[in-house]
């Protein structure tokens, strides 16, 4: 069997020997010096390889913009050329007739000849035999026919994209004489894949000239001659696409092949050649571009512009120069293609340009301001903003105490979170993520934030940095990886080092043939998913290799191990001309190159050259081209010795995947087959939730980077040997899709999705009920839950309770309740000492129609989840059928009264009218990012019952809710305020009998027409009632240990005891003065801050002065007492150093809030909060 080095060899070759059958020969020659194969291996390999059977997949570069700018005429430009190689088309068998002469013993040019003869040529080819007829040199004939050919075909294939683009500009301009108008996502979206084909054209030729030159290696004699016409040298053709006019002349040497690339490119790109190619290409005149150099091109194309009273540049026409409209579309193209998101917006015409709005559910939040000709963008967000962000993900951080968290971090890993140095970091703009971190790892020790309007918007982006402890911390406690690997682990390079790749590739290699479908959209060819699927397998099989070959080493003696490698293939690829120590120097230098220190190799690279001339005693440039075709062959094709394909930032991607397929197969074995499924479940959810996508009928998950493909090839894996263990109702298939690139997109759609979503919905992470992320909340609706009571399980307990067995289940999933019926209750509840399985039980009943939390109920912990008659009445018709035959048969037993069964039977009968008797909610956001929950009642009478339910609920008019009655034929309204909303939520958890029955129907109300709108909606509505349903449940001496940093330092905060009471300060305003008795950092002490309402918007602002008398003066008193704040309520306070040498201590209303959450604060908060106008 294959190693994993020949199996990467063979890939690798064959994808070059596709390309260029030169480069192949090269790299097996460096493969076989290297050591990673025999040379026998080598032989018979080179024997093997078919070019006919690789496929190619569309390398997307970057985004340029500048094509955008050129306006209306270069629109025109573009729709003329279109019509006219439309009309120039002849026969592909025509081309390919001339192209293949060589392959007969004939010649390119002779072939020309022929269909000349007759007449049948289009304008294009007949310019060109024209343009031959002056050229002497028969190489040159040859190489410029099928040069001038490949041009001409890629122009023919790309009408219909020119064409399309043309419409853009056009799109684009009517869209900017309006004052207001939108642009929808889908439209951006269309906008960026049209852009994406005028490059594709350009790829696609410049593979298709390798191509042909590969196949002419079957007559060396032939391949000699015109490789160094035809060969594209790639650093040349992207400086001249992207050349200003007084640059061109730099680039008189390059070759034909090199200048048709650099032409369609740069017609891509909006370059000036590009422009100089258009005008040749309209007027037939490939011939000029393929001959001519590019100076002498763009002179030749300046006159025909001159001819039309135009510029070359089309943005410069003196004829028909460009108005306000014309820069206006190209300024809105250049915008829209510029930004990293499609997304619904809106724009509005102001002085010199445009204000530009998010659009998300009729919410329209600022986001940009555009300038006509250009885009003015804040990269930096105010300090203030970015520590809110911070505060809010603090607050929000879910408790994940009892979970085994390796999985969940194993998934970011290999999504949103990398190392550097010492350090793991992790970058977002979404607090849900900044919160989910922190749980993982705890409180950042470094973050740093802005703001990018020009791609995101107008929201905080942080990066956050923990320290790499915390990571190894996580590994070395995992029981699951223990499980998995078979012993545990103590960091991340021992985790990497401990699974065997050798392994994984071979299990992938199995997998191959059932993966394959699976590969390329629906209607590609087999010989197309073979090519990827080989392409894939090898960028797997390379970083296997490399991993294996890097087991056991550190960072230092890894790199000295590429350095010796790499040396002797420099040796190898120079034919023993660059050996010993100046292969070794020349080794060390191309290492040092991708390291960053670029400016400095390239000066030691140029300095090494010129000794090596004066040891060969030859010409210095020749030796130069010579060195630097070694150097650029080392950095391309043999790129992983040079730039460590065994580095963390690749390692990360591959070792999620491989750890669930190393599990998923001991599934089949002793490895317990449903807790596989759940965590892998977890794992790949999580992996959705950082570069992933959930729609009403897809679930995407995005794989890039350098050995993307490899990487993606072992996720298909997982999923194949997932679906193996799946029920046949689950099984289901995926497509892979290749995108700008090396980005690819495993997407589950339509009946696929839905079997997915329907085992993430089980799975997927979750904290006291409710999912981590709201991508999750995609997955609700797909499940279908089954509901079944344990036949003759019902039971009287030794106290005389009547209790009964319930099992809900998910596809193999699934977990038994226990029903209690009491004395004035039915109760649902599960335990156990496994956080995961308790979170599993509110996750299943959660899809069967009941929000529930998970709670700690015991020292020793145990959690539990918990439902009562009214939660249970509202749910899902499965559940409720369920409870009432428990109910039946129990009234049936005699063991509960018939009164007291026929009760709750017609509750649980009618719990599902009683919740749609609620009004419509508007749940959205103000134009102040505030959250409004607001209804509007179509007549009075509905409108006071309505005020009467939520006075029932436990709310009050003006303090929690306002009232507008309709009046002058205008419609009234109910308004839920924040604190209405969170005293709701409290209710929901803490009130009694009817009062939390309606609380709870609220909230779930709330949340679900929130969760309907998603996004900020759902997380702003979700933190409300979380912080609402927090109020109170805790007490001060929980605070125990607490570890927090304050000004650079570590303290730890044990809390002793406090109480809050009221006041009066000197003017007479009533404060609220908060006493907290606590040990920071051993020094005990009692700390006071007292809460006033200040300035106009009668805001609570609390303060508190640092002690000369405290141990270590006022400066450590201050920090000490910000360290038991922070410690408390999750929020620093800020300190202010005054002139006269007094320290102050200021609390703001996040940390009353955070205050409010202690029971022994709550009750003196909220009266304080409500006599002294809380708004």
């Amino acid at each position: 069997m294959e190693g994993p080095a020949e199996l990467f060899v063979e890939a690798v070759a064959g994808v070059l020997a596709w390309v260029d059958e030169h480069k192949a020969h090269l790299f097996l020659t460096a493969a076989v010096a290297v050591g990673l194969m025999a040379a026998s291996a080598a032989m018979n390999l080179w024997g093997l390889i078919e070019l006919g059977r690789l496929a190619h997949a569309a390398a997307g570069l970057p985004l340029f913009a500048g094509l955008a700018d050129a306006g209306e005429r270069a629109a025109e430009r573009f729709r003329a050329l279109a019509e006219r190689y439309k009309r120039w088309k002849i026969d592909e068998r025509t081309i390919d007739e001339v192209l293949k002469a060589p392959l007969r013993g004939e010649r390119p040019y002779a072939e020309l000849l022929r269909p000349a003869g007759s007449g049948s040529l289009p304008r294009p080819l007949a310019e060109l035999r024209r343009a031959l007829d002056k050229v002497e040199d028969e190489d040159e004939k040859d190489a410029a026919v099928v040069a001038t050919l490949m041009l001409y075909r890629a122009l023919v294939r790309s009408a219909e994209a020119y064409r399309d683009w043309a419409g853009w500009f056009g799109w684009a301009r009517d869209r900017v004489k309006e004052r207001e108008f939108a642009v929808a996502a889908g439209e951006i979206g269309k906008l960026r894949e049209a852009h994406g084909r005028l490059e594709e054209a350009a790829e696609l030729a410049r593979r298709e000239l390798n191509v042909v030159l590969a196949s002419y290696s079957q007559r060396r004699d032939v391949y000699e001659r015109l490789r160094p016409l035809l060969e594209v040298d790639l650093k040349r053709a992207e400086g001249l696409a992207e050349a200003r006019s007084g640059e061109l002349s730099k680039f008189g040497g390059a070759n034909m092949g090199t200048k048709a690339y650099a032409a369609l490119l740069s017609i891509a790109r909006g370059g000036i050649y590009g422009h100089a190619a258009m005008l040749l290409a309209g007027e037939g005149a490939l011939a000029d571009i393929v001959l001519s150099t590019p100076a002498t091109a763009y002179e030749k194309a300046w006159r025909i512009a001159k001819g039309r009273g135009e510029a070359v540049d089309p943005s410069r026409s003196p004829k028909g120069a460009a108005g306000w409209e014309d820069k206006a579309a190209s300024a809105l193209l250049r915008y829209l293609l510029s930004r990293a998101d499609d997304e619904d917006l809106r724009f509005r015409r102001v002085e010199g340009g445009f204000e530009v709005f998010r659009a998300y559910g009729g919410v329209e939040s600022y986001l940009d301001a555009l300038k006509v000709g250009k885009t003015v963008a804040s990269s930096k967000a105010g300090e203030e903003e970015v520590r809110r962000f911070v505060e809010e993900a603090r607050r929000a951080a879910p408790d994940l105490s009892g979970f085994d968290k390796a999985p969940q971090l194993m998934a970011w890993r290999a999504t949103d979170m990398s190392s550097s140095r010492g350090w793991i970091k992790a970058a977002t703009a979404h607090p849900w993520q900044a919160a989910w971190y922190i749980a993982l790892l705890g409180e950042e020790e470094l973050s740093r934030g802005g703001a990018n309007v020009t791609r995101k918007g107008r929201r905080p982006n942080i990066t956050m940095y923990w320290p790499r402890e915390r990571e190894d911390h996580i590994l070395r406690g995992s029981k699951w990886l223990e499980s998995v690997l078979g012993h545990p682990v103590e960091n991340w390079r021992e985790l990497v080092d401990s699974i065997g790749w050798s392994w994984v590739l071979e299990k992938v290699g199995e997998l191959a043939g059932s993966i394959k479908p699976w590969i390329g959209p629906g209607e590609a060819e087999d010989a197309e998913r073979e090519g990827l699927a080989r392409r894939m397998l090898g960028e797997l099989a390379l970083f296997a290799h490399f991993a294996e070959a890097r087991r056991g080493l550190d960072d230092g003696k890894w790199r000295e191990e590429r350095a010796k490698r790499l040396s002797r293939a420099v040796e190898a690829l120079s034919s023993g001309r660059i050996a010993g120590e100046y292969a070794d120097r020349l080794a060390d230098l191309i290492i040092r190159y991708t390291e960053g220190n670029k400016k400095d190799a390239e000066k030691r690279i140029e300095n090494l050259a010129k000794e090596l001339a004066g040891i060969f005693k030859e010409d210095v440039e020749r030796v130069r081209g010579e060195v630097w075709g070694v150097v650029d062959f080392a950095l391309n094709d043999m790129r992983c010795l040079a730039r460590d394909c065994a580095d963390d930032k690749i390692a990360r991607k591959f070792v999620e995947p491989a750890l669930e397929l190393i599990m998923l197969d001991k599934a089949k074995g002793g490895f317990d087959r449903r807790e596989a499924l759940l965590w892998f479940g977890e794992m790949y959810a999580t992996a959705i939730a950082g570069d992933g996508t959930v729609g009403p009928r897809e679930v995407v998950l995005a794989v890039g980077g350098e050995l993307g493909g490899g990487a993606t090839l072992l996720r298909l894996a997982t999923l194949r040997s997932l679906n193996q263990l799946l029920p046949g109702d689950l099984k289901f298939g995926v497509r892979t899709y290749i995108k700008e690139g090396r980005y690819y997109y495993i997407a589950a759609t339509g009946d696929d999705a839905a079997r997915l979503m329907r085992i993430l919905a089980v799975a997927a992470p979750s904290a006291g009920g409710g999912y981590l992320s709201p991508k999750f909340d995609g997955f609700v609706e797909k499940a279908q839950v089954r509901v079944r009571s344990g036949e003759g399980s019902i039971r009287r307990t030794p106290k005389g309770l009547v209790a009964a067995g319930l099992v809900i289940s998910e596809g193999d999933i699934k977990v038994k309740y226990n029903v209690y019926l009491r004395r004035d209750a039915i109760v649902l509840q599960f335990q156990s000492s496994d956080r995961g399985r308790a979170e599993l039980a509110a996750r299943l009943l959660r899809l069967a129609g009941v929000s529930v939390e998970v709670k700690r109920v015991s020292e020793r912990g145990v959690w539990q989840v918990w439902a009562a008659t009214d939660m249970l009445a509202v749910s899902r018709e499965e559940l409720r059928k369920a409870i009432a035959d428990i109910v039946k048969a129990a009234a049936e037993s005699g063991w509960v009264d018939a009164d007291k069964a026929e009760r709750w039977l017609d509750k649980l009968e009618k719990g599902r009218a009683a919740r749609e008797g609620w009004p419509k909610y508007y749940v959205g956001l103000d134009h102040s990012g505030a959250l409004e929950v607001k209804c509007q009642p179509t007549n009075p009478s509905n409108m006071e019952r309505e005020v009467q339910r939520l006075k029932a609920m436990g709310l009050e008019e003006g303090r929690h809710f306002t009232v507008k009655m309709p009046e002058g034929g205008k419609a009234g309204y109910v308004r839920v305020l924040r604190e209405g909303l969170e005293r709701a939520a409290w209710l929901s958890v803490h009130g009694e009998g009817e009062r939390q029955r309606l609380a709870a129907e609220f909230v779930d109300l709330i949340l679900e027409r929130a969760r309907k709108k998603g996004g900020a909606v759902y997380e702003k509505a979700l933190e409300i009632v979380r912080r609402g349903k927090a109020v109170g449940s805790l007490r001060l001496a929980d605070v125990r240990g607490a570890e927090v940093f304050v000004g650079g330092r570590r303290y730890v905060v044990d809390v002793l005891g406090g109480g809050a009471e009221f006041g009066k300060g000197r003017s007479g305003k009533t404060l609220l003065r908060i006493t907290i008795t606590a040990e920071v950092d051993g020094v005990k002490s009692d700390y006071e801050v007292a809460f006033g309402r200040y300035g106009a918007k009668n805001e609570a602002r609390g303060f508190a002065a640092a002690r000369a008398n405290a141990p270590g003066g006022k400066e450590a008193d201050a920090e000490r007492f910000a360290a038991l704040v922070e410690a408390l309520t999750g929020e620093e306070p800020r300190i202010y150093r005054r002139s006269d040498g007094k320290i102050d201590i200021v609390c703001g209303r996040e940390h009353l809030d955070g205050f409010a959450r202690y029971a022994e604060l709550a009750e003196a908060i909220e009266k304080w909060l409500e006599e002294t106008g809380r708004r």
